[in-house]
């Protein structure tokens, strides 16, 4: 079910089954607003409200790179804000672009402090089986 879209940016939906919100990125050109509103506030809100146990983005066709004002938003609040609503997963699908890859790479950094485990998977339906066998 589709929670939210910027179109030709980020595609944010549920997966049932699994218990998960999914980003799906083609760019990572996005403007602070743009992404507070789709992650933090509907995405967040719907993750919150299903009792979510992950998240995964993939990247795998993602351009470009986080604006720093975006990275800092995720840094200091998006990880804080998923382990605060029980999010023990952080699933990630790399780009095939290498700027986006160490754009990418800067913020999942991020992580540790909160508790939440980074797995990364080749596709998105290897992110579906890895959860599947890790309830």
């Amino acid at each position: 079910m589709k929670i939210h879209e910027i179109l030709g940016v980020v595609v944010v939906e549920w997966n049932e089954e699994t218990k998960t919100v999914v980003d799906t990125w083609t760019s990572y050109t996005i403007k602070v607003s743009e992404f507070r509103e789709a992650i933090l506030t509907k995405g967040l809100a719907y993750a919150k409200a299903q009792h979510a146990r992950a998240w995964v983005v993939d990247s795998s066709k993602a351009k470009g790179a986080y604006p720093p004002d975006v990275q800092d938003l995720i840094a200091k609040e998006v990880f804080k804000e998923f382990a605060g609503i029980g999010i023990k997963y952080f699933v990630t699908i790399k780009s095939d672009s290498a700027i986006a890859n160490l754009a990418f790479n800067r913020v999942t950094a991020q992580l540790g402090p909160y508790g939440i485990q980074m797995v990364e998977v080749p596709d998105l339906s290897g992110a579906i089986a890895w959860l599947k066998e890790h309830p």
